[in-house]
């Protein structure tokens, strides 16, 4: 399977950039999200080179006391990202999304429509903004390609094809599709290469971490059979209000807010439809853009019921300065009922898990994935309270 891995590295950071370029004054950002009362790093700008993804905000922030803290706007950044996807869907039918940043395309079948496997790359690479300085790394199988990407310049492509471990064999563990606290882990064992996992015996590795050590051990010998699965983009619908000059207060916000609604439900496209989210975002005056989320408890099919939710959700909000312009994205579209579509997009997705894990029983002869199961939970015996079964969808 010859894949093409197209990489933006700090793809949330260059997004930031373009929508707040005062964050370029800073020499170190740190921008993270929040999740319940926890809160960790997403992505860094280019000098901090030792923070990940997944770190503990207040581990990071240990380590660079002295960098800039941004709160993520995950919003945005998957707006950019969904142009990206959908650019390169253009270019082929199988397109997959990973990290944001970095997705996988399908090349199988394509260099008759493109003359050569250089011309098909081109095209890749003309689908991605110049700004973002992407790269495009090729190889048989995903992980590898992305190896490939990490290899290429800015703005250029790599392949790695031949003796495909002995190749990436000096590759620091970092790049494994693992967490963070795993890659500690391995340079704990005195682990730091792909080259190191590679010459262990599979038993001994697979003894101190598990079946996921199976998976890792494959990898780092560029044994990597995982399949495409292309998604579907989400549709989303979005508009923004221009102030003119900079304003205060709420109730110009809400008065934007209030136009934009009526213009958004007042597409044709719209007709019929009902949305389960709303952000409301906007661009303050010298600061981090400014954002809301909200979630409609039942979906809103129309400017009023949407307004009153977002009015609610904005009540006694607090703006670090002055607002520059308004923008409003509805997301998670429905059908009229609000309900019917979410049965089919689960049926949907019930149907892509099957067709994956009947992939992986061909690939590897039986399938590979399990799920924990609670089996005795009075016992006394731990064993017995949860046992390891097969997944079956």
């Amino acid at each position: 399977m010859k894949v093409a891995c197209v990489f933006v590295e700090h793809f949330p950071f260059k997004i930031e950039f373009r929508e707040n370029p005062i964050i370029g004054e800073y020499k170190a950002v740190i921008i993270f999200k929040r999740q319940g009362s926890r809160s960790s790093v997403i992505d860094v700008s280019p000098s901090l080179g030792s923070v990940g993804y997944g770190m503990p905000l207040q581990e990071a922030v240990a380590r660079y006391p002295e960098a800039t803290i941004v709160e993520s706007d995950l919003g945005c950044y998957e707006r950019e990202f969904d142009k990206l996807v959908a650019a390169l869907s253009e270019r082929s039918p199988v397109v997959e999304r990973s990290a944001l940043g970095r997705l996988y395309v399908g090349l199988d079948g394509l260099r008759d429509t493109y003359g050569t496997e250089k011309g098909l790359i081109n095209s890749l690479m003309n689908a991605v903004p110049q700004h973002l300085y992407p790269r495009v790394g090729v190889s048989d199988g995903k992980f590898v390609a992305y190896l490939a990407a990490l290899c290429a310049t800015p703005g250029r492509a790599y392949k790695i094809s031949g003796n495909v471990r002995e190749v990436i064999a000096g590759f620091r563990v970092d790049v494994l599709p693992v967490s963070w606290q795993v890659k500690a882990r391995l340079k704990g064992f005195g682990l730091d290469t792909l080259g190191e996992i590679a010459s262990l015996p599979l038993g001994a590795f697979e003894a101190q971490f598990g079946v996921e050590g199976r998976r890792l051990w494959k990898l780092a010998r560029g044994l990597d059979d995982d399949p495409l699965i292309p998604e579907k983009l989400e549709e989303v619908v979005s508009g923004t209000f221009s102030f003119g000059i900079s304003v205060s207060g709420l109730e110009p916000i809400l008065m934007a807010v209030d136009h934009l609604l009526g213009d958004l439900f007042g597409r044709a496209d719209m007709k019929g439809r009902y949305v389960r989210f709303a952000q409301v975002s906007g661009a303050v005056l010298n600061q981090v853009r400014w954002n809301r989320k909200v979630l409609f408890k039942t979906p809103a099919g129309n400017k009023e019921k949407a307004y009153l939710a977002i009015k609610a959700k904005l009540d006694g909000v607090r703006l670090h300065g002055p607002l520059e312009d308004i923008t409003v994205t509805l997301s998670d579209l429905t059908s009229e009922n609000g309900i019917q579509e979410s049965l089919f997009q689960e049926m949907r997705k019930k149907d892509r898990l099957r067709e994956v894990v009947a992939q992986l029983k061909t690939s590897q002869g039986s399938n590979p994935i399990l799920q924990v199961k609670e089996m005795e939970p009075w016992s006394r015996i731990p064993e017995r309270r949860m046992a390891l079964v097969t997944y079956d969808p």
